[in-house]
Formats: C-alpha cells, structure tokens, sequence
C-alpha cells in the first residue's frame, strides 16, 4: 500500500506558488509609472508575501511516500522550499525488506521523525531521519506498524538462519 501526504503537501505548494507570484509581482507593480504604483510604495504585499515564504521554510514541510508492495521499500521524501535544488538521489530511497535491521519513529510535541537503520554487510548502517510532521497520524500508523512486521520477520529469519548454523 502507498501512503503519502500528497494531497496536503499540494496545498502547500500553491501557497508558495501564490507567494511568489505576490512578491514577485508587489516588485514588478511598484516599478511600473504612474498612479499604480503607488499603491506599491510601500511593498506591503511583498513584505507579507515574504514574511509567509519564510515561515513556510521555517516549518520544513515534508511530502512523504512510503510504498511497501513487494520485496522492496520505495520512500520518497522532499521539502517544500529546498526540496527542486536536491537530485532525486537525496530524495528518493530504494532497500530491500530483508535488510531492515531497526527503525525509531519518535513524535514530539510539534515534530514527529522516522530514523530507519539497515544491516549492510559493513554492519549497521543507519539511514537519514525523515520528517514526517505533515503526514496524518493514521497513515503513519500504517507505516509504524508494516515496518514494526518487516523488523519481527527478519529477527526470526535470523533466528532460523543462527539455529542452522550451530
């Protein structure tokens, strides 16, 4: 099943979108001759507009995909401000089931992260934390507890494979 925030994640960007189009055009309005512009003398919409893009940067809105269909987890997580500049390697993350030793999923007051830690031949390895702040809290339930199954199925793959060996 695939769980994702897209339908919030989407709201958030045409707020953006609308943002910069006020900023963008408060500068383009106040530059224009005659009594147009001065309406903009003073950038108050721009001055909001701005004020707003930095709030949203400061809340570090996430989207967040987690697919759990077959032998592999695909997750897709990227910010909403910085999230165009990374490369869709730092955004999107591809392992398979049988290597997921451990995960934490801890949620605080205003915050809730996602830290998945993988069994690499090296040893364990842990994976980046994913901010999981404006994912709803059932279908992180859904998340938690498929990654809670995938854990107890490899422990006791394990066990199996420790009792053949000795």
């Amino acid at each position: 099943m695939i769980v994702s925030n897209k339908a919030y994640f989407l709201m958030w960007r045409i707020l953006l979108f609308f943002l910069i189009l006020i900023l963008v055009s408060d500068i383009i309005f106040s530059q224009i001759n005659g009594s147009i512009s001065d309406y903009f003398v003073n950038h108050t919409p721009g001055i909001i507009a701005a004020v707003g893009i930095l709030l949203l940067a400061s809340i570090r809105i996430n989207y967040f995909s987690y697919e759990d269909e077959y032998e592999i987890i695909h997750i897709h997580s990227k910010s909403l401000i910085f999230g165009s500049f990374k490369a869709p390697a730092q955004t999107r993350y591809e392992f398979p089931k049988r290597i997921i030793y451990d995960y934490e999923f801890t949620k605080g007051l205003l915050s809730k992260k996602l830290t998945i830690s993988l069994a690499t031949q090296h040893g364990v390895q842990r994976i980046r934390k994913f901010n999981l702040t404006f994912v709803p809290m059932q279908k992180l339930n859904y998340v938690v507890n498929s990654l809670e199954n995938i854990r107890q199925q490899n422990v006791e793959i394990e066990k199996e494979q420790k009792l053949e060996l000795s």
